[in-house]
């Protein structure tokens, strides 16, 4: 199977230009299977409190509340960090179905702290 050279300066270029290229999204670019409904069902699955969570995560507690009582909506890398703290610890996300205890399912979600926004977490 012969290998193609891809030119990244070019493939840049052309998504600023707002022209996509290749077969897909970026894994980057899809979005996440945690969703603000899963947030208070995995916290009580693990019986962590919020502020357990905030300090695993690295979100403020102020944020997890609103977020769970629905009052405000959290930018992606903060999502990312609290999704990436409960995977660490077992639990797996599908969009539409309740949080599930995974067998060798942890790191599903990258780790947020080597995003360049990763400074934005609230």
């Amino acid at each position: 199977m012969a290998g193609k050279i891809i030119d990244l300066q070019q493939i840049r270029a052309l998504k600023e230009a707002g022209i996509e290229w290749g077969p897909g999204p970026f894994i980057g670019d899809l979005p996440l299977s945690f969703s603000t409904a899963h947030c208070a069902t995995a916290r009580a699955m693990l019986n962590w409190s919020v502020e357990a969570l905030s300090f695993r995560s690295g979100v403020s507690v102020k944020a997890i509340r609103e977020l769970e009582e629905g009052r405000r909506t959290l930018r992606q890398v903060t999502m990312q960090a609290l999704s990436f703290a409960l995977e660490a610890e077992g639990l797996v996300f599908l969009p539409g179905l309740k949080p599930m205890h995974g067998q060798n399912c942890r790191g599903g979600t990258p780790d947020p702290k080597t995003r360049d926004d990763f400074h934005l977490i609230e």
